[in-house]
């Protein structure tokens, strides 16, 4: 009788639990809205990062928001279909170094953001099937034209996950996918990872002499 009640009592805490696991799930337009509101304040309260010192932003981003982003899928989709033929080393070393790219990538957008300046957030609607979104904002800015950042979303088993970023209507993924087929082309998987790497070197370097 005893072991039955204790039974129950794991059943109704199970259950408690993935109740409020599923109540956690933020919607996309939600986390979109944390991800750029985070950033956009980040960026205004360091007088650094309004000089253009993109290296504290990324450090910034790798401690807080990144976690909201799919950097398999996001290196998987750049490299297309040669992704298939890449073995787990060479998949685990390309998701390093596009990873950092796409940080830089990212921060670019946000570095030297002026308090004047501000997000606005598209009308959005998601069905309750859906299983990918895209969530529209736009920066501001007084006396420039606005620049349109897009966040593309897949629903995964732990939330919503950011797979790719268009930025005044480029894909961040797309973007590279062409250069990338050319250099496996040419020179090979090790190939490409070795141009990702000599790419983050000059970008972490041209960020420190600025």
């Amino acid at each position: 009788m005893m072991l039955l009640h204790i039974r129950k009592l794991f059943l109704v805490f199970g259950l408690m639990l993935a109740t409020l696991a599923h109540a956690e799930v933020v919607p996309p337009d939600v986390l979109v809205k944390q991800i750029t509101e985070e950033t956009y304040v980040y960026v205004n309260q360091d007088p650094a990062l309004q000089k253009g010192d993109i290296s504290k932003l990324v450090e910034w981003a790798e401690k807080s928001i990144l976690n909201q982003f799919d950097f398999n899928r996001m290196t998987s989709l750049a490299v297309g279909k040669d992704w298939r033929q890449a073995s787990p080393e060479q998949k685990k070393l390309l998701v390093a170094e596009f990873r950092k790219l796409l940080i830089r990538t990212f921060a670019n957008a946000f570095i030297g953001i002026k308090k004047e300046q501000r997000m606005e957030y598209k009308p959005f609607k998601l069905n309750p099937e859906d299983q990918t979104a895209v969530v529209k904002t736009l920066i501001i800015k007084p006396g420039a034209k606005p620049l349109d950042v897009n966040f593309s979303l897949e629903k995964m088993t732990d939330g919503w996950k950011v797979f790719d970023v268009t930025l005044a209507g480029v894909s961040m993924i797309t973007n590279y996918r062409d250069a990338f087929t050319q250099e496996i082309h040419n020179n090979g998987t090790d190939g490409l990872i070795k141009m990702l790497a000599e790419k983050n070197k000059q970008l972490e370097s041209k960020g420190r002499a600025s």
